[in-house]
């Protein structure tokens, strides 16, 4: 099962944002929290232009990022003053 992990360098706290989910249901859910996050940040305005953001992101050719936001299959960051906001999907079996 994958979880979905946050770690930001700010506040030197990491936690579990939710889990278990499927690979699929994992990336809809690390999006989601990116995109309230960057609300939350003030770096969008509202979850509209915050998913524009996302999108424009994920399409981003390696080498590029999009403003403060980058994106790769299993993991997103963001960058604010000077500080970042990790999420990454990871795989966690409980009962190993």
């Amino acid at each position: 099962m994958k979880y979905v992990l946050n770690w930001n360098d700010e506040y030197l706290d990491m936690r579990i944002v939710c889990g278990p989910l499927s690979e699929e249901n994992a990336r809809q859910e690390m999006k989601k929290q990116v995109m309230k996050r960057l609300v939350e940040l003030g770096i969008k305005k509202d979850a509209r232009s915050a998913e524009k953001l996302y999108i424009a992101a994920e399409r981003a050719t390696v080498g590029k990022i999009e403003y403060e936001l980058s994106i790769s299959f299993y993991g997103a960051t963001i960058r604010y003053n000077d500080y970042e906001d990790r999420y990454q999907i990871v795989d966690y079996d409980p009962e190993r």
